[in-house]
């Protein structure tokens, strides 16, 4: 009966928002207006970072305004659609409710640039009759990842995976790369040393391996029943006095850290940028987190810690097989995983050589290429 209740009051707003919407349309559209919208955290970062500095670079006669999501039926959802209304170009990397709840003018540009590389695990529409996926019904209310006119991947074999996930045309997605690559190809050190002085870290001889698990849901949509809080407190015990873990959560996650805190050779990460943590990371310890792909780019050894990788396979489910995208060490016991930790060092060269190429058929000015294509593309 709650539930019933729930999607009728999600049916309503719904049909209030695209009213509002709809009314709106007697505003002219602004060419020259940009909605860049903020979806992981508080700040702006990765590739919607750059593809900010690219159009104020190439189009500095632009409005660019900015977002930071909420995607809750409320107030503020309203608010943000006074934004968007006129606007010619919204752009996001993850999901973003306004877009789904509207009919699109023809002349909007709604730009997908999704925040991760490669295609690993499932997600949106390809999850649907999993435990992870979405429900049916609220489907019908809220069609997610819709009415996007273009999406944007680093590898051509990623196509049909991403058209399944948005449930759009192929045609509308384009193998131009994506922008964060060009920060691991660059590999700035200079600017590598301020994240330093922010974790507060003084002696940068150490061995800094960075611990950046994937997303899992909670509840009836849980993939396994893992439990990585013990799992880490367990490992902790056993890391080396040289060796220093570095730990960024997904930005949605909910796991109480506080007492790996205490642990001297322990670092909570979760306030920088994970861009910038992989850059100064000698090694990267993951499950089946898209960061393995940047991660490639500066061949340094990682791994995939996946203990529940037969439940997570049939709770969620991959496009590809770990080993067919991966060149990242596999390993499902924690006293390997303990064992691949200690052997660690700085400077260590790692073979990526087959999975870049797979996974990145565009690695030369991608931010450039994609900003000259939405906004020069006829209509």
């Amino acid at each position: 009966m709650k539930q019933k209740i729930k999607r009728s009051l999600q049916l309503i707003y719904k049909k209030i928002y695209n009213w509002i919407y709809l009314f709106s349309r007697k505003q002219k559209i602004d060419k020259n207006k940009v909605i860049i919208v903020i979806s992981r955290g508080q700040k702006l970062e990765g590739n919607l970072k750059l593809i900010y500095e690219e159009i104020k670079s190439m189009y500095p006669h632009f409005k660019i305004h900015f977002v930071i999501a909420e995607n809750k039926m409320n107030l503020k959802l309203l608010k943000e659609l006074l934004l968007i209304k006129d606007a010619k170009y919204v752009i996001l990397d993850d999901y973003y409710l306004p877009v789904y709840l509207i009919n699109p003018r023809k002349e909007v540009k709604i730009i997908q640039i999704w925040h991760a590389a490669g295609a690993l695990k499932k997600f949106g529409y390809s999850t649907i009759g999993t435990a992870f996926g979405p429900n049916k019904n609220y489907l019908k209310i809220v069609p997610i990842h819709s009415n996007y006119t273009h999406a944007y991947v680093s590898a051509e074999y990623a196509k049909p995976y991403f058209a399944e996930a948005f449930n759009m045309s192929e045609n509308k997605i384009h193998a131009l790369g994506i922008p964060r690559a060009e920060l691991f190809l660059s590999n700035k050190i200079d600017e590598n040393l301020k994240t330093y002085e922010t974790l507060g870290i003084k002696d940068i001889k150490k061995t800094f391996i960075l611990w950046a698990p994937t997303y899992r849901a909670e509840g009836l949509q849980a993939e396994s029943n893992i439990d990585m809080l013990a799992i880490m407190q367990y490992v902790m015990e056993y890391i080396p006095r040289d060796t220093i873990i570095l730990y960024k959560p997904h930005p949605y996650s909910k796991i109480n850290i506080e007492k790996l805190t205490k642990q001297v050779n322990f670092i909570n990460a979760s306030e920088e940028s994970i861009d910038e943590l992989l850059l100064i990371a000698d090694a990267l310890i993951t499950d089946y987190s898209s960061v393995i792909f940047e991660y490639s780019l500066l061949k340094r050894p990682f791994v995939h810690y996946v203990p529940d990788l037969e439940e997570y396979t049939k709770n969620r489910g991959f496009y590809e097989q770990i080993k067919n995208v991966s060149d990242g060490v596999i390993i499902k016991d924690m006293e390997a995983l303990i064992s691949w930790i200690k052997k660690r060092k700085k400077n260590e060269y790692y073979e990526t050589g087959k999975m870049v190429e797979h996974n990145f058929n565009n690695l030369t000015s991608s931010t450039k290429k994609i900003v000259n294509h939405f906004i020069n593309e006829k209509e």
